[in-house]
């Protein structure tokens, strides 16, 4: 699932080049030849059939002709490695390399009796704006066991603690509520006091010791509350984090907000907003995503007094909650005590008025709605359901109000549970530039993702389903444009299509084997059904069953289960060889359909 790779060119079905070497070596090679580890991990390739010794020790060799050999102890020096390759026709080819194992270079050593500040090391280096009695962190690197003191604009200096030899921390806080200019934080090292010369004895006058000063890159200010402080999403929509942090694919969010929905702004660090959802409840968007609100416009402060559920005509429901503006709100799925799904909204700058819950029409999926104050300016809206399953639900943003859709179950033919449903297929990555991992055998991941993608739609359409491919042949949409293909065909099921790999700097036969992926609980007994699937039908490793993950398109897809499926670890060159193999993606796209009817079943 990995981007940037090099080019490769790919055919169709086991991969065996037209001249292949009778002995490659892929790794170590060049710089690698020179490393500071106790081992090194051993990756080439030879013939399909060959038999391989290293040092006179057996390595494993793959259906490509791919072998590797893990761990092969370094001394320090020279080390002398022996590759030696026989074909299947009994030719020996041999070669020999040379690793060196260098001592790492020594730790930079800072004086402990000179008085020195690391600049590279103050902290904060983002400008922020704080609220009021909010602290912030102030540190740096300087000479141990000596006195650092930080002061923030217009305040006193005050005094950081030596959390380890020469490393000084402090969190600071502005003494005024008062709205303060953004400014760099003063840092001081303070001299050591002069020792006092013997009684009567004449000493030379020395110079003064000199105080350290530095300001730090980032600079802060403060923001007390302000409702007028008001900003708008943007018209391509956000999705605010509960956090700053460094996550693949983003991390969790509380989901995507509308453009025109109004935000508070309670602080900013970076390149981002502090966005006061409530009083116990704060996001973080960036800042190009929002927009400042025309002057005078003030932050919205509701009574929720109304909702209604409405049976639909497909066998869904329709949740309305009447809104004089457009208020923040979040949605989720969880499971009560019992296992069965409930839907919960929050609705953020609200307060609980409602005395007028109706239902219309004989809702097929709701059985009760109940709404509560959940906390200070959040209403909370729990819709408990008849089945013990939701299937999904879509968010819309209507003139005047909120409107969730809640959607059926299909209908299943226990005989034939895939006959009239509509999957839509993604294979992973795509185009001439998005390749993914690329393994020893130098196919990209796309094209195994195609050929298993291709697979698997011709197991589903054998089973009386109908399928949408919305990465078709070797094209590249953005993910919101699959998950737009996907809505616009009318899809009912989500499934994507990847192939794994990992750093292979602990080894290049350390991790194998398949993984299923969820991020929603409405798509786990599917995913989950699949997984075990995969598991029996590989005999891999299993590398598990992974919720909450946050792939743009599982995560957009609420309205219908979405699962990602990555087959085996092109990292893994045994794992590569099996992808490379049309019997074994024949197998894992059966696994998957089958996983998939289990699911239907329940």
């Amino acid at each position: 699932m990995n981007t940037a790779q090099p080019p490769a060119t790919a055919t169709p079905g086991p991969v065996t080049a037209p001249a292949v070497p009778a002995l490659e070596i892929l790794w170590p090679r060049g710089e690698a030849l020179r490393t500071e580890r106790s081992v090194v991990h051993l990756l080439g390739r030879t013939s399909p059939g060959s038999t391989v010794r290293v040092n006179g020790e057996p390595a494993a060799v793959f259906a490509t002709g791919v072998f590797a050999r893990d761990g092969l102890a370094l001394v320090r020096g020279a080390n002398r490695i022996e590759v030696a390759v026989t074909s299947a026709a009994g030719a020996l080819t041999a070669q020999v390399l040379t690793v060196e194992r260098v001592a790492p270079p020594p730790e930079p050593q800072w004086p402990v009796d000179a008085a020195w500040l690391d600049g590279g090391s103050l902290q904060p280096a983002d400008p922020q704006r704080l609220a009021p009695g909010e602290a912030v962190e102030v540190s740096l690197r300087a000479t141990p066991g000596r006195r650092v003191q930080a002061s923030l604009p217009g305040e006193p200096w005050q005094d950081l603690s030596e959390a380890a030899p020469g490393r000084y921390r402090g969190w600071l806080r502005f003494a005024t509520p008062r709205e303060v200019n953004p400014a760099p934080v003063q840092v001081r090292l303070l001299p050591l006091p002069a020792a006092a010369p013997p009684a009567r004895q004449r000493v030379r006058p020395r110079p003064a010791p000199r105080t350290l000063l530095a300001l730090t890159p980032g600079a802060v200010g403060q923001w007390p509350a302000d409702p007028s402080r008001l900003f708008a999403v943007g018209p391509e929509g956000v999705e605010p984090t509960f956090g700053l942090h460094e996550v693949r694919l983003g991390g969790p969010a509380l989901g995507e907000l509308p453009p025109g929905t109004l935000l508070e702004a309670s602080g900013e660090r970076g390149s981002h907003l502090r966005l006061a959802l409530a009083p116990d409840t704060a996001v973080w968007a960036p800042r190009s995503a929002l927009v400042a609100a025309p002057a005078g416009t003030r932050v919205p402060r509701l009574a929720f007094g109304s909702v209604s559920v409405t049976g639909q005509d497909d066998g869904g429901d329709l949740l309305r909650v009447p809104l004089g503006a457009q208020l923040p709100y979040a949605v989720r799925v969880r499971r009560d005590a019992g296992g069965r799904h409930v839907l919960e909204v929050d609705v953020f700058g609200a307060h609980h008025a409602a005395t007028w819950i109706t239902h219309r029409r004989g809702p097929a999926l709701v059985d009760e709605l109940v709404v509560e104050q959940a906390g200070p300016g959040r209403v909370r809206l729990t819709a408990f359901l008849r089945a013990p399953r939701l299937w999904g639900w879509r968010t819309e943003a209507a003139p005047g109000a909120l409107e969730l859709r809640l959607m059926p179950t299909p209908a299943v033919d226990a005989a034939a549970p895939l006959r009239g449903l509509h999957v839509a297929l993604e294979a992973g990555h795509g185009g001439p530039a998005n390749l993914g991992a690329v393994g020893a055998t130098g196919v990209p991941e796309k094209d195994i993702n195609r050929w298993t993608t291709d697979a698997l739609a011709e197991e589903l359409r054998a089973a009386g389903a109908r399928v949408t491919d919305v990465r078709p042949a070797d094209d590249n949409p953005t993910l919101r444009e699959r998950v737009r293909r996907a809505r616009a065909a009318g899809a009912q099921l989500y499934v994507s299509v990847h192939a794994n790999a990992t750093d292979t700097a602990a080894g290049f036969l350390r991790v194998r084997g398949p993984s299923t992926f969820y991020k929603h609980p409405p798509s786990q007994p599917l995913a989950a059904a699949v997984h075990r699937r995969l598991l029996e039908a590989t005999g891999l490793d299993d590398q598990g069953l992974v919720g909450n993950f946050n792939y743009a398109p599982l995560r957009l897809l609420t309205e219908m289960p979405a699962l990602l499926v990555e087959q085996a670890f092109v990292s893994h060159p045994g794992d590569e060889a099996l992808m490379l193999d049309p019997a074994f993606r024949a197998a894992l796209a059966r696994a998957v359909r089958r996983g998939i009817e289990d699911g239907l079943r329940g």
